[in-house]
């Protein structure tokens, strides 16, 4: 098995092992513990599903894969429309069905 990781691979596994807990990946994301459980549980963010994919679950504790959260991180939001992409701030732009703008009937 031949398989070149990469940086991040490598620095998740020298840092925190093959396996990551919820507060390691908190870390690792610069969040709390509770917005990675909150955001994992919603699945409205890419990210968050990706991650949910990366999620293994021992008895009640709940792990994360180093290679996949490694591919996660690596991945980014590369390949995705302008409009799925995050702007400057952080927030995605509003898509056409959902408008910010309230109207009364």
């Amino acid at each position: 098995m031949n398989q070149s990781i990469s940086a991040t691979h490598e620095y998740l596994l020298t840092h925190y092992g093959p396996l990551l807990t919820i507060k390691h990946l908190a870390e690792v994301m610069h969040t709390s513990p509770n917005g990675v459980r909150m955001a994992i549980a919603r699945k409205r963010q890419p990210l968050a599903v990706a991650l949910s994919n990366a999620r293994r679950q021992l008895g009640r504790r709940v792990y994360f894969e180093a290679r996949l959260v490694a591919d996660v991180i690596d991945q980014g939001m590369t390949g995705k429309s302008p409009k799925e992409r995050p702007t400057e701030t952080g927030a995605s732009l509003p898509s056409p069905e959902r408008s910010l703008i309230c109207t009364q009937p």
